[in-house]
């Protein structure tokens, strides 16, 4: 016997025969109400593994009506016209992007595309009078951070550097516990982040250019969170050592598994270990001790349940990976890029603050090529 859904717009009813005939139709009622509604036109460049799920939490945002999509890779453009049932927006090559910019009814573009092209890309939308919202980093470089940043102040249009985490509920929690003294001084920093599932070797080989991934790209997260905890304090050096346990990445010269130490002045010391591969799952963790105590932040689980027997417990296991474990902190980050564009608050990742991972990360990279402490 067929089970009949029920589902009411625009004051009909209609039924639907299927949970994937539900899943459409919700979508597509969803998008059709709400585009009247909406108060920024958007544009989003990069529709890769990062990007279809800040596409999401763009469909989902009745603030936002997007416009148009850019991505070079064609082969992606009808999978994700399926997906999101995008069959009324226009898909483009980035040749256009320079005609499609001088749309003055555009508010702001989404940058999701390789980070080698995050600084170009974004001064491009700036100039062009475009709030910009660009997956973290900005730029490869610190010179290429601080352009995105000159420009966007030139303009005086938001920019907006996403690191997710900051928006994330626990993490969020820590910093205002750290930030109202509740650990007194602050001597020790533990950051883990293990990966889950491997990204693909394409993923690996291209990601970023500075050699070192595993750092630059996965570990800058948890450096963002060090810069925020620390309200950007510059510490006196840092330590990097890596390996290569996985063949097929060690032949093409990149990283899977890496320890860093940070050092400051006051003797604060900050201690990170990262892997490209957690078989139980995606595992992010961060520990902050100090004089008064310590604060921990720890993983969300799938489930909150757990089953206790004769023979010990069982709980359930970790999320996969970042979408799911980040879901909530994308959603409010997209969030809070409307809020700036509505002008109810400004951009919480600071220059200041970008550049200083920035720095840290090339210091980190000199220490990584060097084999020897880097001194800032």
């Amino acid at each position: 016997m067929r089970t009949l859904n029920m589902l009411f717009t625009g004051g009909k009813k209609i039924l639907c025969q299927s949970s994937r005939t539900w899943k459409q139709l919700t979508l597509t009622s969803s998008r059709s109400l709400s585009a009247d509604g909406r108060h920024f036109k958007v544009g989003v460049l990069g529709i890769g593994r990062i990007g279809q799920m800040h596409l999401t939490n763009v469909l989902r945002n009745r603030k936002l009506n997007l416009t148009w999509v850019v991505d070079d890779q064609e082969q992606l453009w009808a999978p994700v016209r399926q997906k999101f049932i995008l069959w009324n927006t226009p898909f483009y090559y980035t040749e256009k992007l320079p005609e499609l910019l001088q749309d003055q009814s555009l508010d702001a573009v989404l940058i999701f595309t390789s980070t080698n092209s995050h600084t170009k890309l974004a001064c491009q939308a700036l100039e062009s009078g475009k709030a910009v919202f660009v997956e973290k980093p900005a730029g490869e470089t610190r010179d290429e951070i601080l352009k995105c940043f000159e420009t966007a102040e030139k303009v005086d249009k938001p920019l907006l550097t996403g690191f997710n985490r900051r928006f994330d509920p626990t993490m969020s929690d820590v910093f205002r516990k750290v930030s109202n003294g509740s650990v007194g001084k602050l001597l020790h920093f533990r950051f883990t982040t293990r990966d889950s599932p491997k990204p693909s070797y394409d993923f690996l080989k291209t990601c970023d250019s500075t050699g070192c991934n595993i750092l630059a790209d996965l570990c800058v997260h948890d450096i963002d969170q060090l810069v925020w905890l620390t309200q950007s304090e510059r510490p006196e050096h840092v330590y990097v050592t890596t390996h290569a346990h996985d063949e097929i990445m060690a032949d093409f010269g990149e990283a899977d598994a890496i320890g860093m130490m940070i050092k400051y002045k006051d003797g604060a010391i900050a201690s990170f270990d990262a892997c490209r591969e957690s078989v139980y799952g995606y595992d992010i963790r961060m520990e902050i001790f100090g004089s008064a105590g310590m604060v921990t932040a720890s993983n969300p689980r799938e489930t909150n349940t757990s089953v206790n027997g004769h023979e010990g417990g069982i709980e359930s296991r970790l999320h996969l990976s970042f979408p799911q474990r980040f879901k909530h902190s994308f959603e409010a980050e997209l969030e809070h890029f409307v809020e700036c564009l509505e002008g109810k608050t400004t951009p919480l990742v600071k220059k200041n603050e970008s550049l200083l991972v920035s720095e840290i990360v090339e210091k980190g990279l000199e220490s990584y090529k060097t084999k020897t402490p880097a001194y800032f």
